[in-house]
């Protein structure tokens, strides 16, 4: 299984949201997750957990060039505290762009692979998902690609110009999109899927904790354990949150049509008035 989480912008959340649910997968038969960073302005937890930048996705994108072997990603990941399974992107942008590239000239067929093992769940970060970017390639194997996305005006602006060329191309991909929004707005799940056309799979709560324990910040003083209680991480808003979303990419089937899809429409008031709340505002 392949999945992609990406956005218009940089900064909304893709990457904490990413780290989350592949932190939150469920186990038994649901695949072993595996956080693949593939944001091409360079990665960034090989230097917030200490770890070395290879094995990762430079190596990777290598070893994939002549390879449809999805257990493969196996020879190029490293563990994080806890145990989750990560394949590192290098910090410096160009050196992850390159990797990118090569993925994407050269990798596609063993990204297919990945997309169809049904035991292993690649849970990847592509970070702001520009219209040419080399990202595509993996958005375009994967099962569901998630947008992430703030329900405010700025945001949504940009959604919503983008929504029939997005929609485009993930369907002649094959591959399901759909919007996370992260923290709260002015608009609501069904007038955000009413203007743009995509459904809402999920929102995610703005936790500062639970994103710093995921980001490895140092706890000097045990603030960050208290805040999390004696379930850990897992006891806070965002994992039990990113959990169940987890949960729904394990056991839905995310190609298209799986989903009840949100077809645009006027949204209409309580009075019978049709209302556009978010066009009107852009």
């Amino acid at each position: 299984m392949l999945i992609a989480f990406g956005s218009l912008k940089s900064s909304p959340g893709s990457t904490t949201t990413a780290a989350a649910v592949a932190a939150m997968w469920p186990g038994s038969g649901a695949g072993e997750p595996v956080l693949l960073e593939a944001d091409v302005r360079g990665g960034d937890v090989a230097a917030r957990f200490n770890l070395a930048t290879e094995p990762g996705l430079a190596s990777l994108s290598v070893a994939a060039r002549r390879s449809t072997d999805a257990s493969l990603v196996f020879e190029h990941v490293q563990e994080l505290p806890g145990g989750l399974k990560v394949l590192l992107a290098p910090p410096p942008a160009d050196r992850t762009a390159a990797a990118m590239k090569m993925l994407a000239e050269d990798g596609r067929p063993w990204l297919r692979a990945v997309a169809e093992q049904q035991d292993l769940a690649v849970v990847t970060d592509l970070g702001d998902l520009a219209p040419l970017g080399w990202g595509w390639a993996v958005a375009e194997a994967a099962e569901v690609l998630l947008l992430v996305v703030r329900p405010v005006l700025e945001e949504l602006t940009r959604v919503i110009s983008a929504a029939e060329a997005l929609l485009a191309r993930c369907e002649a991909a094959g591959t399901r999109l759909v919007l996370v929004t992260v923290g709260v707005g002015p608009f609501s799940k069904d007038e955000i899927e009413a203007e743009t056309g995509i459904a809402v799979i999920a929102e995610l709560p703005i936790d500062a904790a639970a994103a710093a324990m995921l980001a490895g910040r140092p706890d000097p003083r045990g603030i960050l354990s208290r805040l999390a209680g004696g379930g850990g991480i897992a006891g806070l808003p965002l994992a039990k949150a990113a959990g169940a979303l987890a949960a729904t990419l394990a056991t839905e089937q995310l190609r298209p049509g799986s989903v009840s899809d949100a077809e645009p429409q006027d949204a209409v008031a309580d009075d019978g008035v049709e209302s556009d709340r978010i066009g009107a505002l852009a």
